[in-house]
């Protein structure tokens, strides 16, 4: 793995990594809000070991990239950053994205960056169900202003939005970094999802749809089994637009992407990447 930083649309820092591998085609992997590409690093090595490339790198507000003094986390402003990685890595690649990743991944294929040639989406789509984006908000904004007494505490607000996942108080520490005054709070911006610029994307389903049309590439939706996020009508919705939408469905996934989850998602992933790079190397399907 090679780490290292690029410059992000507003000059914002912007951490990345990389895992070099030889033989297949290249996987741009983008964590969803509330993350880091940490989220994706097994699945990254899974990937390796398997001859695929594959480029992550910290959105803007999360992780170890620069938090933007603008407030700038609007969709467009997220969508930006990724050109420029698309741009940086320099090769043709399938975008994976999870949650907001994959709404920003879906805003740079239907823009039709040249750099992409395939999108899968991973529990998400422009239509969103508006309860379920509420609550995960709450969840997101759960000790954002005063943060947690200990990394301990953390996990357990993340337990009690999602009960039937194992959460390991270490993994969560990952996530976490401590102030001057000694509480324990999110490595990510709260202003991402409540700032006057922010990135809840209800307000854009519409124009979501219309760039949905102009995709060329293949699209592949994974739905997760125990999450609420993404309904049949909200399928049939972007299959309108996206005639090529494939299909499938993670019967016990929650919405929150990591660690081994990655590495599934590649198993059932795998054979569409290859599917795409020969049809970008003009092999057909």
């Amino acid at each position: 793995m090679e780490e290292g930083w690029l410059t992000g649309a507003d000059g914002n820092r912007l951490a990345f990594r990389r895992f070099e591998a030889a033989g297949g085609h290249p996987v741009l992997l983008l964590h969803g809000g509330g993350q880091s590409g940490r989220a994706w690093w097994r699945a990254a090595e899974w990937l390796a070991a398997r001859g695929h490339a594959s480029f992550i790198f910290d959105q803007r507000g999360h992780g170890d990239s620069e938090w933007l003094e603008s407030g700038r986390y609007a969709l467009d402003d997220f969508k930006d950053d990724l050109d420029l990685a698309l741009e940086h890595w320099g090769r043709p690649c399938v975008l994976v994205g999870s949650s907001l990743g994959g709404l920003v991944s879906l805003l740079s294929t239907g823009n039709g960056h040249r750099l992409i040639s395939g999108l899968v989406l991973v529990d998400t789509a422009p239509q969103l169900n508006e309860a379920e984006v509420h609550r995960l908000i709450r969840f997101l904004s759960g000790g954002g202003a005063e943060g947690f007494d200990s990394p301990e505490a953390a996990a357990e607000h993340m337990r009690a939005f999602f009960p039937e996942r194992p959460v390991k108080t270490a993994s969560v520490m990952a996530g976490l970094f401590r102030d001057p005054a000694g509480r324990w709070r999110w490595r990510w911006d709260l202003r991402m999802i409540l700032g006057e610029r922010n990135s809840v994307g209800l307000p854009h389903q519409d124009r979501m749809h219309e760039l949905a049309k102009k995709i060329t590439v293949p699209v592949l939706l994974l739905r997760a089994g125990r999450s609420d996020l993404v309904s049949d009508a909200a399928v049939e919705r972007l299959k309108r637009c996206t005639p090529q939408l494939e299909l499938d469905l993670l019967e016990d996934s929650d919405h929150i992407v990591g660690g081994a989850d990655g590495e599934m998602i590649m198993e059932r992933i795998l054979p569409f990447i290859e599917r795409c790079g020969r049809q970008r190397a003009g092999g057909g399907a």
